[in-house]
This record gives structure tokens, C-alpha cells and sequence, in this order.
């Protein structure tokens, strides 16, 4: 009986003209369609977006009579149930990219499966860029971690692991994931409506080859290494393990395993960020347990957007649309996170590249209250109080 589950989605539940909410079915909408991977919403976008959300849910009658013809995701869950597999109430981990398609999906998802599955929906968000061979090795290393954290939530015997939708590459890489951490991994054959379960192949990396080999690895993970600057035995080391490297005109870095592999819980004490939380944080997360997954995900998000330069100056410090702030005064930024359709993250914080820590100073989960407190320093001027180390509970180790 499986009580987690957790899926990669794709927009097939747009796409395929068959399917009961395909865009096919509005014309008048159909300017939505080019817009599917674009990862920039304006005001103008939304109204549109919202407003065939609200079309397409007029067609939500229809499922009952055409369960497979919803999407791969809503097949996967309708078949766990006719096959006597799916909990009553079951938590679903929807992975989902950062995209105009990936956001439309989530929300209709969320709504059927609450509806007709009584499933506890969360969502998890990843950013796959396939337009540069380096970006993409760092955003499938991260969509990789991504899927072990959502897998950890539950039991290899009653989690199901369903990497059906997205690129073709998360597929494959989502399996690799599953097998290391030893959960197996479900294939819904959408045309057949076939459902086969994989039992996971045994991976294992060898805990001396780090120790052994950590400056070379340590290099390759923060930036991109001149293979002529490398040693003979480093050389060698990468000749040896190609599936732990990536190599590109002269130059050398992890492959998407690679950086799975060294984020893992074995190896956190030797290359995470630290992480530290104010007691208005800590209690935050105490009284809002089930966001926990959220928040934490959030967390390491900001970091990867400080660490890669890559994030919206806007967004990291929000701090400067308030224009009651005194930017004289201000010691901790502001974070301007994303909303899991319930919980708005937003954060007062402060990172210290050197050392890699990220302090947080103070965490709103409700975006009114944000927008209240913040313009009056809340969080921004002073120190909270104390930090105390949560990288043990955030990351699976302590430092």
C-alpha cells in the first residue's frame, strides 16, 4: 500500500489533444500555448492563465467518465487505486518546473487529486535549463537532490517513486535517484495505461574514493577546472570515473550525478552550506510542521541563487521596493520566495559567502503580514536573537 507519492510532472495534460482540459479544446486561449516553458509571468500573463484555469475547470465533470484521459499523472494515481495499491490518504510530492506549463499543471493537479484521491498535495519546484552544458549538468544536479528530498519523506516499501513527466533526461536521472537511496521506481505506459514497477539496482560510491580524491571533486564542484592545470593522478581519477565528470573544451566539472552524489547526506559534513536559524525561525518551523518540506527547499533555494549569481535582484533583496526601509539601517535582507498555493516563503537573511552559512533572521509564511512588518524593519535591522544550527535537520547532517 503506498501512503507517499511522488511524481514528476509534465504538461501532457495540455498538450495531448484527447485529454479532457487540453488547450485544444479553447482556441480563444491558445496564445498560452507558446508561452509553456517561459519562466517570466507578467501581471498580463496571469490574468490570462487565470482565467483559462477557470475555462478548463468547467470540463472537470468529464474526468469521471474519462479518467485516463487527464494526463499521465492523474493516470498513475487513477490506476495505484483500481489495482488496491493507493492509501485512503495519501501525501503526493508534485515536482514541477518553474514554468508557465509547470505552474498551470500544478494547480489543476492539485485540485483533482485533493478531490478525487483525498491526497495531501505538495509541491516541489525545479528549474531545468537545457540551453547550456554546464547549467545543465548544476540544474539536473539540483532536480536529482530534489527528488532524494522528496523521497526521504517516506519508506522505500510505501513511497511511490513515478519520474513520468518533464524532460526525458528526468526520467532517467530520477531513477538513478531512486535506486541509490533504494526506493523503486513506477512507469505508466500512457497509451496501454500499463503500470510496471522497477525494482532499484544497487549504487554505491565507495566512502574512501571521496576522502581519497576530495580536492579534485571539491574543485570540480565549485567552478569549471582547466584540464591542464590537473595532475596526472587527477587525470586519471577522471578517465576512471567519466559518470562523475563532465568534460568540455579543455575544461572539467561534475556531471549532474556528480553533483547529486557530493550534495548527499555521506558527504554533507564535506561540501554543504551550514545553515542557521533565529528562535522566531525555529519556532516558525516547529508550528508549522507540514510546511517543513517547503521551507527548507526554499532555504536551499535562496543559497543556489546567491551562490550561482543567477537569482532576480529584485527577489533577493526585496528590501529595496519598501521605500519606507532605511537602507542605512538594514543589516539582513529580504527574500522574496515562491508560494506553494497556500504559504507565501518570505525571509529576513544574511549569507556569508566565506564560510558558506546562511543565517535567517526572520521567516514570514503569510505575504500581507510580510508586507506589514517588513516595511516597518521587522527582521531588517536587528539581530532576532541568537542562531542556532539547523543544517542537521535541513540537510540530513550536522556540521
Amino acid at each position: 500500500m503506498y501512503h507517499h507519492i511522488v511524481i514528476t510532472c509534465g504538461v501532457s495534460l495540455l498538450n495531448k489533444s484527447e485529454n479532457v482540459f487540453s488547450m485544444n479544446r479553447d482556441e480563444i486561449m491558445g496564445e498560452i500555448r507558446p508561452w509553456l516553458n517561459a519562466v517570466n509571468i507578467d501581471e498580463e500573463k496571469k490574468r490570462k492563465i487565470d482565467q483559462w484555469i477557470r475555462h478548463a475547470w468547467q470540463f472537470a465533470h468529464e474526468v469521471a467518465q474519462n479518467p485516463n484521459r487527464v494526463s499521465a499523472e492523474y493516470s498513475m494515481m487513477y490506476e495505484l487505486r483500481r489495482q488496491g495499491k493507493l492509501a485512503e490518504r495519501p501525501t503526493v510530492v508534485l515536482i514541477v518546473t518553474e514554468t508557465v506549463g509547470g505552474w498551470i499543471v500544478e494547480a489543476m493537479l492539485t485540485r483533482l487529486l485533493e478531490k478525487d484521491f483525498q491526497a495531501n498535495v505538495r509541491i516541489m519546484y525545479v528549474d531545468v535549463d537545457v540551453n547550456n552544458p554546464r547549467r545543465m549538468q548544476e540544474t539536473l544536479g539540483e532536480y536529482m537532490k530534489t527528488v532524494a528530498d522528496a523521497l526521504s519523506c517516506g519508506e522505500p516499501s510505501t513511497t511511490c517513486f513515478a519520474p513520468i513527466g518533464g524532460y526525458k533526461v528526468m526520467t532517467s536521472l530520477g531513477y538513478i535517484v531512486g535506486a541509490f537511496l533504494h526506493y523503486p521506481t513506477a512507469y505508466m505506459h500512457e497509451d496501454g495505461q500499463v503500470l510496471h514497477e522497477i525494482p532499484p539496482v544497487p549504487i554505491h560510491i565507495d566512502e574512501q574514493f571521496v576522502h581519497d580524491h576530495f580536492d579534485l571533486l571539491r574543485k570540480c564542484q565549485k567552478d569549471m577546472v582547466d584540464s591542464a592545470s590537473l595532475s596526472y593522478h587527477e587525470k586519471q581519477c577522471i578517465l576512471q570515473y567519466p559518470f562523475l565528470f563532465q568534460q568540455e573544451d579543455g575544461l572539467v566539472y561534475l556531471s549532474a550525478f556528480g553533483q547529486f552524489l557530493f550534495e548527499h547526506e555521506k558527504y554533507k559534513h564535506l561540501f554543504a552550506t551550514t545553515y542557521f536559524v533565529s528562535k522566531q525561525v525555529a519556532n516558525m518551523l516547529q508550528h508549522n510542521h507540514h510546511q517543513s518540506l517547503f521551507v527548507h527547499q526554499q532555504m536551499r533555494e535562496l543559497v543556489k541563487k546567491l551562490k550561482h549569481q543567477e537569482g532576480d535582484v529584485a527577489v533577493l533583496y526585496h528590501e529595496k521596493s519598501f521605500k519606507a526601509i532605511d537602507a542605512r539601517k538594514v543589516k539582513y535582507h529580504l527574500y522574496k520566495g515562491a508560494s506553494n498555493g497556500q504559504t507565501a516563503f518570505r525571509l529576513a537573511y544574511r549569507y556569508d559567502e566565506k564560510e558558506d552559512c546562511l543565517y535567517a533572521n526572520y521567516l514570514w509564511l503569510d505575504h500581507n503580514r510580510y508586507e506589514r512588518e517588513a516595511e516597518r524593519g521587522k527582521g531588517i535591522y536587528e539581530e532576532d536573537s541568537d542562531f542556532v544550527d539547523i543544517t542537521k535537520q535541513l540537510a540530513g547532517v550536522g556540521r
